[in-house]
């Protein structure tokens, strides 16, 4: 059975403007609880965000369509926990996707759990590299997870959401030089955990000026 998609509306109010970027405001937020119109403009501004995020990470267009639209669920669910005194909306919807995707390769990878002895042949490369993908993107998901909130944020944003530096510090509401000093710092943590580990790989993420 496929998901309704929520469409646009014409004439929906303008989302407020910040330095050049269009914000969602905590008020905008409360307003989306009971106005449909409102929750269009959120959801126009950050669908193609959040599909565009996800399809980078399982790589599978209908897969990517399928966790944009349970995204977007979880939103309109839980949009009354929403509290801006703790993070952007940003940084939450993000949180949002990016726990939909660890689900889904954590799924995938129970799925594909089979004992060794009925393995006869072994398994596809391409389920192989499935299994490869989710495993290192738990880990990864695991070791953000061990960072000081501050250094998981801005990581997150700058990394996974691709965001540049002075995106970053607008939706966390900081410098740019104590964005680019975050995600430093926090690179620097994960090279830590990462060595000698199946993420070493990951040691080299992003120039070490943090732009």
């Amino acid at each position: 059975m496929a998901r309704e998609r929520i469409q646009p509306r014409k004439g929906a109010a303008k989302l407020r403007v910040i330095d050049g970027q269009a914000g969602v405001s905590g008020a905008l937020v409360r307003d989306a609880v009971g106005d449909p119109r409102a929750l269009e403009q959120i959801c126009d501004r950050y669908m193609p965000k959040i599909y565009n995020f996800i399809l980078k990470r399982v790589c599978n267009v209908q897969d990517a369509e399928d966790l944009t639209s349970a995204v977007f669920e979880k939103v309109v669910a839980n949009l009354e926990t929403f509290d801006e005194a703790r993070a952007s909306f940003t940084t939450w919807i993000y949180r949002i996707a990016t726990n939909t995707v660890t689900d889904f390769y954590r799924s995938r990878a129970r799925r594909k759990e089979v004992p060794l002895e009925d393995a006869a042949g072994g398994e596809p490369a391409e389920e192989r590299d499935d299994l490869d993908r989710a495993g290192l993107y738990m880990v990864l998901k695991e070791m953000l997870g061990r960072l000081a909130p501050k250094y998981q944020e801005a990581l997150m944003l700058r990394y996974l959401a691709g965001m540049r530096v002075q995106e970053v510090a607008l939706t966390l509401g900081i410098t740019e030089s104590a964005a680019s000093k975050r995600i430093l710092r926090g690179l620097d943590e994960l090279r830590k955990m990462a060595a000698g580990g199946p993420l070493d790989e990951f040691a080299g993420w992003g120039d070490r000026d943090g732009t």
